[in-house]
């Protein structure tokens, strides 16, 4: 390998951090006469074994990717050389993979710069590529406006509860103000979330069972700094319908389904 960097290697996933990040790529492969790999990696959900039929699905993913991965070279690459790649498998394993077969000088791919538990979820590929990677692994932070950032749509100081507060309590608060869910808050930090499912699941019990004993388990939080669209993807995989929004640790509001969706659908 020797700089300046001619063969790169892209990880997409068609969200606007990795954008970021094939921007970046292309200009670097335009300052040095290189070749850019764009690559997205169709995720293998199901093993060729559990699943008759699966090439034809992995198929029309793969064509389905391809299309993508075609209108935006046409957009964001013009005048360079590229190749796009659409490898069905384990996302680390796969850009790993791509890495060794394209003879990658530099891999350039976004981080999503989460915590907690979406950290574990959405950004373990860029932490696994970057202890595997036999090159240079240069990561990319998108920073969205701050019209798509949770902190411009959240609704401040919301309805809570405590642990110990009857259901029959929280009950009663919801319907006063007409929510869906009631974050359940130990000493200012949230331990956990009420929601209407979690109600009707102990209904005959409200007036003897805790909150903390009917909340939602695996307590999800978002802060202000998170994406909208982030944010609605963590909604959609976890079928819930609220997040709560902590800073500093601290409790400072919700975003609800209906938030999510006012905020993907404002206009410009």
């Amino acid at each position: 390998m020797a700089f300046p960097f001619r063969n790169i290697l892209c990880p997409v996933d068609f969200d606007d951090n990795s954008l970021e990040a094939l921007d970046t790529a292309a200009n670097i492969v335009r300052q040095n006469d290189g070749t850019l790999f764009v690559i997205h990696i169709v995720p293998m959900i199901v093993p060729p074994a559990g699943m008759v039929g699966y090439v034809d699905l992995y198929k029309g993913q793969e064509e389905t990717a391809r299309g993508k991965l075609e209108e935006i070279a046409r957009k964001r690459l013009a005048g360079i050389k590229y190749e796009l790649l659409t490898p069905v498998g384990e996302p680390a394993g796969a850009i790993l993979n791509a890495e060794r077969k394209t003879r990658a000088d530099l891999v350039v791919m976004a981080t999503h710069g989460r915590r907690g538990f979406s950290r574990f979820l959405l950004g373990s590929v860029a932490e696994l590529v970057l202890r595997e990677s036999t090159c240079p692994v240069l990561t990319v932070r998108y920073t969205a406006p701050q019209k798509y950032l949770v902190g411009s749509w959240i609704t401040r100081n919301p309805v809570t509860a405590a642990p110990e507060e009857k259901l029959s309590s929280v009950h009663n608060k919801m319907l006063e103000g007409g929510f869906r869910c009631v974050p359940i808050l130990k000493d200012g930090v949230p331990v956990g979330i009420v929601t209407d499912r979690d109600i009707r699941n102990h209904i005959g019990y409200l007036e003897h069972t805790e909150a903390f004993k009917a909340m939602s388990e695996a307590l999800i939080t978002v802060t202000p700094s998170t994406t909208v669209r982030d944010a609605a993807r963590l909604l959609r995989e976890r079928k819930i319908g609220a997040l709560p929004v902590v800073e500093d640790g601290k409790l400072i509001g919700v975003i609800t389904t209906t938030d999510v969706l006012d905020a993907l659908t404002a206009e410009d």
